[in-house]
């Protein structure tokens, strides 16, 4: 909020409870079946009170795309993330404390509809309308909102990316907050290296750069590899165009459909002279988008793209490659290369530009009739 905000008065409303009369008193429960009622309220009570796990940095910029980060000068930095039952709608929170006060960011994938996640529900003394900078390019529109109490302000910030389909909040309570602007926060949690396109390679071919999870110094076999990898990530075998290739992956989730599937994945491939080598890393936008393939190519996407591998002398190459940008008037255009097709073929001009999002679609739909990918997951 961009303006000091007025103290106003509101009076207490008081509700008082009186007992209407006194039951007969009810036979005593056995006690076992006391004992049994008491654990099964404890556990549904801790279940309650803690809907929360820890979760790291790195997992919570996988579950949900375009993604925030601690602003400069932050601290006591905390994660986590609250299982929603739908691995493509956790809600992800951080917490941080900044100039002697805590805050509190969240952000879920919602789909069409725009949500409050703070969870503050007060009658808000003021609500404005404002502009984030930095989000969305400088033109993200938001709700600021205050609660001023006898005790306690209020001040909670929601936005809603309408191109995503992501809900964020931020939220913050102290004795007093008379100017203070929870916008400029907002806009200070912004981080350009967790948006879609960041790290998208400039050049045709190009991988991301990636430090592999496995030193490959003695080893002679793909088996050899998985021997090395650390607990909790994947692997599966796969055929990448006419290559066998190993997929690892740093991290799986349960999509509900009975695979241990994963958005990212170390690729290794063998040499000409039969070891071991690795060959690349892909990444999708968020596990909207599970590594998937569809006649030997492996489908890697996001909201506003899709790259589809296959392999060139052992590593990985852009069969193809389309994706859409937006302007500040949320006007589309599509783009498109490959480092084997002639991008003339598919309608792109010299530019890679292409008419319409045909091509985008088609390749959403080879990618969604494949098969998502199985990873076994080291122990």
């Amino acid at each position: 909020m961009k303006k000091s905000i007025a103290m106003i008065m509101t009076g207490l409303m008081v509700l008082s409870l009186t007992a209407c009369g006194q039951a007969a008193p009810a036979e005593a429960p056995a006690a076992e079946e006391t004992e049994q009622a008491a654990a099964e309220a404890s556990v549904e009570s801790t279940e309650i009170a803690n809907p929360w796990r820890d979760a790291s940095e790195e997992e919570c910029r996988q579950l949900v795309g375009n993604g925030f980060s601690a602003p400069e000068g932050a601290t006591n930095v905390k994660w986590s993330v609250m299982d929603s039952g739908d691995p493509y709608r956790q809600l992800v929170q951080m917490t941080f404390d900044l100039d002697d006060k805590s805050f509190t960011a969240r952000q879920q994938a919602t789909g069409d509809n725009a949500e409050d996640l703070s969870g503050m529900y007060f009658d808000w003394t003021v609500e404005d309308d404002v502009t984030l900078a930095n989000w969305a390019g400088g033109n993200m529109a938001g709700k600021c909102k205050r609660f001023i109490g006898d005790t306690e302000w209020v001040d909670v910030c929601t936005w809603y990316d309408v191109e995503t389909g992501d809900s964020y909040s931020l939220s913050t309570t102290a004795k007093d907050l008379d100017g203070f602007d929870i916008q400029a926060i907002a806009e200070a949690i912004y981080d350009p290296n967790k948006q879609f396109g960041a790290n998208a390679p400039e050049e045709s071919g190009e991988l991301q750069e990636h430090i592999p999870m496995v030193n490959l110094d003695g080893c002679d076999t793909f088996t050899q590899i998985v021997d090395k990898l650390p607990a909790g990530s994947g692997y599966t075998n796969i055929k990448l165009g006419d290559t066998d290739v190993l997929l690892v992956a740093s991290w799986t989730f349960d999509d509900l459909e009975g695979h241990n599937a994963a958005i990212d994945a170390e690729v290794y491939s063998y040499t000409d002279s039969g070891t071991p080598q690795y060959a690349g890393f892909v990444e999708a936008a968020g596990t909207a988008y599970p590594l998937a393939v569809n006649n030997d190519k492996l489908y890697v996407g996001g909201n506003h793209f899709m790259k589809v591998y296959t392999s060139s002398y052992g590593f990985p190459c852009w069969d193809e490659f389309a994706w859409e940008e937006f302007d500040t008037d949320g006007k589309a255009t599509y783009y498109y290369r490959s480092d084997l097709h002639d991008i003339a073929d598919v309608g792109a001009d010299e530019n890679g530009v292409l008419k319409d999002n045909s091509v985008l679609s088609r390749l959403y739909d080879e990618c969604f009739s494949g098969e998502i990918l199985n990873f076994d997951v080291i122990k």
